[in-house]
């Protein structure tokens, strides 16, 4: 594998990119339903019941550490959710740091960018590293392995890397990754001369002893706890489905792993005759392994798939470097073309939204539950423009470089996520949380009262009661009060007559859920 030349560029301007593209949508918004919501809720229960995250199902204790110790950090600031947020961002930013160090052993110093562009520049990246999202610490854990096995024939500490990562992936709840990343580790010697060495070897022996002592520390302090071996490594992950989708993950790559698996596909058809290098091997080595692994996957996810994302990035800068012109420019043009394409669409709807023209569209819009149709605001305006001149100015300074296309491509990410949370994150706070219904139910029940719930849902119910400030109770059949919520086409629910129908609503836009309250006679 060729090693890429060392360019001149401006750093300062690149990490400022970065961090256009991680802090746009990480505050600002209440829990919103789904993955944000369902990280927030098992937060949310063990701060109030005091439980250790390792002894509750399904919470790596990794994450939700760091969550609540930003979320307490941020606390004079910024709202519960908003700071604990913040876990995902620094999780983001140490995979970058480290898929940056990873690329420079094995291709180079310009290579560390070009991986950092690229991971950041897929598009299953852009709204998963934004919520609240426990994979992100298996994403960062991930990285340092990556590069600790990387580094394994120039550095004599990296065996410490590797061991660290996987004490980082087992805390994260990946046991399963961090024994393929090790395993991955022990196979190179086989397959790489680079990886021989009397150093290498003890460097590796010493990294994949030490997470193995650990792992075992780990499951000796866990069974002093009673806590089952099942929970102990998350292994509900791989277990008690009936029906695996070995084709989910290769499914969605297409797009998720946009366009970081063209890339990585060039640099290996490139390579194809003199593969046995370090910078094809490993990464390739990793994808197919965990393509393998999360074939057996019980519930397979985006969330869970991000890690994928890594060899990628890692092909991905490679082949960059090699990129034929022709290729290289339809890549720029077509970011180019697509993101201004998608940022006028923002405006127009902005318009719509905050000036009532075009007048069908904003009627439209109001039926889609976006609230306050008509009404300007001046903040929203002025962010957007700021975000909408950046990106023009940042393309019109943007000078030929290999990595030209894929800068092109995440600064168009990155502009279209932050005009987006620039012009419209107050209207889908309001149609994505359940902030509203939670308003509904604390204007109507009071503080002291409890509230029993039929047919809602674990998370409605925990994040209605955080909105709401009231107890929701889900078998107290001494509350006076009564909320139930239907689906789609569902009728309406016949109750006793004791119960006296105080209010129904569901969230701005939603066909899917309504809510209805009763209060006893």
């Amino acid at each position: 594998m060729p090693r890429c030349c060392a360019a001149t560029l401006p750093q300062l301007g690149l990490l400022l990119l970065c961090a256009a593209w991680l802090v746009p949508g990480l505050v600002g918004h209440a829990p919103w339903k789904g993955g944000d919501g369902d990280h927030f809720v098992r937060l949310w229960l063990l701060l109030q019941s005091g439980t250790a995250p390792q002894a509750a199902p399904a919470t790596p204790p990794l994450y939700y550490w760091v969550a609540a110790a930003t979320a307490w950090l941020t606390s004079p600031v910024l709202a519960l959710a908003d700071g604990a947020r913040l876990a995902s961002g620094l999780f983001i930013a140490l995979a970058l740091f480290f898929v940056a160090r990873t690329a420079r052993v094995l291709y180079g110093a310009e290579a560390g960018w070009a991986a950092v562009l690229t991971l950041l520049g897929c598009v299953g990246l852009l709204v998963r590293g934004h919520e609240l999202n426990a994979y992100t610490a298996q994403f960062a854990a991930a990285a340092v392995m990556l590069y600790g096995i990387a580094s394994l024939p120039q550095n004599a500490r990296s065996g410490w890397v590797l061991g660290g990562g996987a004490v980082l992936m087992l805390l994260a709840g990946g046991a399963a990754e961090a024994l393929l990343f090790l395993l991955l580790a022990a196979l190179m010697p086989l397959l790489l001369a680079e990886y021989r060495s009397p150093a290498a070897r003890r460097s590796l022996a010493w990294g994949v002893g030490g997470a193995l002592l650990f792992g075992a520390a780990w499951l000796a302090f866990l069974a002093t706890q009673h806590i089952p071996l099942m929970r102990a490594f998350n292994l509900q992950r791989w277990l008690g489905s009936d029906s695996l989708r070995p084709g989910y993950y290769p499914g969605i790559l297409g797009w998720y792993a946009w366009p970081a698996w063209p890339l990585a596909a060039w640099a290996v058809y490139r390579e194809r005759r003199q593969w046995r290098t370090p910078g094809i091997v490993l990464p390739v080595g990793a994808l197919a392994g965990l393509l393998g692994l999360y074939a057996l996957a019980a519930d397979p996810d985006e969330e869970q798939g991000l890690i994928l994302l890594l060899p990628l990035a890692l092909l991905g800068a490679a082949g960059l470097f090699t990129l034929r012109r022709g290729a290289a420019n339809a890549l720029l043009w077509f970011a180019v073309m697509l993101f201004g394409f998608i940022g006028l669409l923002f405006w127009i709807y902005w318009s719509a939204h905050d000036l009532g023209s075009p007048a069908r569209l904003a009627v439209r819009l109001g039926k889609l539950g976006m609230t306050h149709v008509g009404e300007l605001r001046p903040w929203a305006l002025a962010l957007g423009i700021a975000v909408t001149l950046a990106w023009i100015v940042f393309l019109a300074r943007l000078q030929r470089s290999p990595l030209r296309p894929m800068l092109a491509w995440t600064a168009g990410m990155t502009f279209i996520w932050a005009l987006l949370m620039a012009l419209f994150l107050a209207p889908l706070d309001r149609r994505l949380s359940y902030v509203g219904v939670g308003e509904a139910l604390a204007a109507r029940v009071p503080q002291t009262a409890c509230v029993q719930t039929y047919q809602v849902r674990s998370q409605q119910r925990l994040l209605l009661a955080y909105h709401s400030g009231r107890l929701l109770a889900p078998a107290d059949i001494g509350c006076d009060w009564l909320l139930v919520e239907t689906r789609r086409r569902e009728a309406e629910p016949h109750v006793p007559d004791v119960w006296v129908k105080q209010w129904e609503g569901a969230r701005p836009g939603d066909r899917s859920d309504r809510f209805h309250l009763y209060a006893r006679r």
